[in-house]
């Protein structure tokens, strides 16, 4: 069967993205450097962005829902998922038997999963300041995240594109807060929060705008490639004159 032509193309630079994950990899220092692929990978393809980072060294991938997750698990192999929408009601029986985590945001997922993830490993999210997602501090002081097996504990900047005292303070608070939480590892920065320096990495980066070629940040200016070119083939040209309606 002869398909219909298409006037529309959307070309993808495979070596492009690498290279800016590579970038951000390495302004990661010693932290370990993931990838969030939420929204199809933004738009390139998930699954095929998920196997060249994975073979490139990437061992971290984020999506939002469970349904994203399920349809990356079979390409993810030794890697590790994690779905930062957490833990709806509707998702609890699938969440239980999925290889991927979910990130608990409120007081109501925590009690989801400590009821039905009969101790599966989960990763947290703690809202230091974006006002998003996200525990509060207070629930860490009052022990809400007692009896969780935690992977990740992470906290998202608000500001993190522009250098502001607001950076300083919610880096601050969450290092304050991650001796008090019985994590394996702890998250805060996304592409922007890599570029404000080694103090932002902590264990483990996740970023997601960087890697398909958006400047998450001045410092980044210039270093990261363009992955995603779109083109569209032009019907009509026309010349018209001044005063033509």
């Amino acid at each position: 069967m002869i398909l219909p032509h298409s006037p529309l193309r959307l070309t993808v630079d495979s070596e492009a993205l690498l290279s800016n994950w590579r970038w951000l990899q390495k302004r990661s220092g010693k932290a370990a450097c993931g990838a969030a692929v939420k929204a199809n990978g933004y738009g390139v393809g998930a699954e095929d962005t998920v196997l060249k980072l994975r073979e490139a060294g990437c061992r971290d991938f984020f999506v939002a829902t469970w349904a994203e997750a399920e349809k990356l698990l079979p390409f993810i192999d030794d890697a590790s998922l994690s779905v930062l929408h957490g833990l709806a009601e509707e998702d609890v029986q699938h969440a239980v038997g999925s290889a991927a985590r979910p990130v608990l945001n409120t007081p109501l997922q925590v009690q989801r999963w400590k009821e039905n993830g009969q101790g599966q490993p989960c990763d947290v999210m703690i809202d230091t300041g974006i006002n998003r997602l996200g525990l509060s501090p207070q629930h860490v002081a009052e022990g809400l995240l007692d009896g969780l097996n935690i992977e990740t504990l992470m906290s998202h900047l608000a500001c993190g594109d522009e250098d502001v005292p607001a950076n300083a303070g919610q880096r601050e608070t969450f290092a304050a807060l991650a001796p008090r939480v019985a994590a394996r590892r702890t998250s805060l920065a996304n592409s922007a929060g890599i570029c404000l320096g080694p103090d932002y990495a902590f264990d483990l980066t996740r970023p997601g705008l960087g890697i398909y070629g958006g400047t998450p940040h001045p410092a980044a200016a210039g270093q990261l490639r363009q992955v995603v070119r779109a083109e569209a083939q032009v019907v009509q040209t026309r010349v018209l004159k001044a005063g033509d309606g």
